[in-house]
């Protein structure tokens, strides 16, 4: 009896252990599979991270680039321009300083000016031509022979303006629309006929 009983013992004690020894066996692989898989998700979040940043930075730098090109371009274009201005000034300054001031040349820009003013704009009835008042001596004669002879009306008043540092202005009294001739208008205007000749033989460029 006591030996059925020592074997039912030892065959229970067995059948546990071998039970126990298999349910440990299992736990340890669903862990091992467990810990496979958290390495293997951890190890693809990482991949997907370092992707993510790699092309975040990718598209970081495209985006430096493109900024820092388009600054280059318009930091050139102004140096460019300012150098094209200052050289431009250079010359057609004195130029135009000159043409304003010679007192014969202007004369002759004022009758011009007046006979197309009136030819153009029929509806004109008088005119006011406004002139340097630190050339009143200069062109008093010029103001006599141009409104009996060359002018051929009454009807074109001249009055001397120290507003006029230099060069003409022709106003409609009827409309009050106007035609500038100072000195910065020659130089605005020389600038503009001589600025794409500069461009081209300063950079090449038409």
């Amino acid at each position: 009896m006591q030996n059925k009983l020592q074997e039912l013992t030892e065959k229970l004690y067995k059948e546990g252990l071998s039970k126990g020894q298999s349910e440990a066996e299992a736990i340890t692989a669903n862990a091992k599979a467990e810990a496979k898989k958290i390495l293997n998700d951890a190890r693809q979040e990482a991949e997907s991270i370092i992707d993510r940043a790699n092309k975040s930075a990718a598209e970081a730098k495209k985006n430096a680039d493109a900024e820092i090109a388009m600054v280059s371009r318009q930091v050139i274009a102004q140096v460019k321009q300012s150098v094209e201005s200052l050289i431009t000034a250079k010359i057609i300054t004195p130029a135009a300083k000159a043409a304003v001031n010679d007192v014969a040349f202007v004369q002759t820009l004022v009758k011009t000016a007046v006979e197309n003013f009136k030819a153009d704009n029929q509806n004109v009835t008088e005119l006011n031509v406004l002139l340097p008042e630190s050339q009143q001596k200069e062109f008093e004669q010029f103001i006599n022979e141009a409104a009996i002879k060359q002018l051929g009306d009454n009807k074109t008043e001249f009055v001397f303006s120290n507003r006029i540092k230099s060069g003409f202005r022709i106003v409609s009294k009827d409309s009050g629309y106007y035609i500038s001739f100072t000195e910065q208008d020659f130089l605005n205007l020389f600038s503009e006929y001589t600025r794409p000749k500069m461009r081209q033989l300063l950079f090449g460029q038409e």
